[in-house]
């Protein structure tokens, strides 16, 4: 299984960046990012995932325009961390933060024995903010998938 520092390192480098850049752009110590590569700790995990997809947004993804889609317009399904679909009353508070705007996405890329990035078959993984307003528990996260 590949860890969080393995996950962050793979990225930088699928990236082009050195551990100098890494440290310039995101504000981390440099010395931490050392330590990081080294194994000596490891980061918490929605810092080491929020990192790798900022990384990937800033430099992996092709930011060119996309044609419009035409096709038709895709279902969204709310799964749980299991991949199963969330069950009223939480889908009901999740779609409304959904649709409000008011959820992270956490990132849900996962990663291969050789580090190669895979998009996790359950879909998009949130976060809801301001759970509370939902109805809903503190750190409630969810997938999003479109079918």
């Amino acid at each position: 299984m590949t860890s969080l520092t393995q996950k962050i390192k793979g990225v930088r480098k699928m990236a082009g960046l050195t551990q100098q850049d890494l440290s310039k752009l995101y504000g981390i110590p440099k010395r931490t990012i050392e330590e990081w590569d080294r194994g000596a700790y490891e980061p918490p995990e929605y810092v080491a995932n929020l990192l790798i997809d900022r990384i990937k947004a800033d430099f992996l993804y092709d930011h060119s325009e996309k044609k419009k889609d035409l096709s038709a317009p895709k279902k969204l399904i709310f799964l749980n961390n299991f991949g199963k679909p969330l069950k009223e009353p939480v889908l009901s508070g999740v779609k409304r933060a959904y649709d409000d705007g008011k959820v992270q996405n956490l990132g849900s890329d996962t990663f291969d024995e050789e580090d190669n990035c895979r998009q996790d078959p359950k879909g998009k993984l949130y976060l809801v903010l301001e759970p509370e307003n939902y109805g809903l528990d503190m750190g409630i996260t969810f997938y999003v998938k479109e079918v």
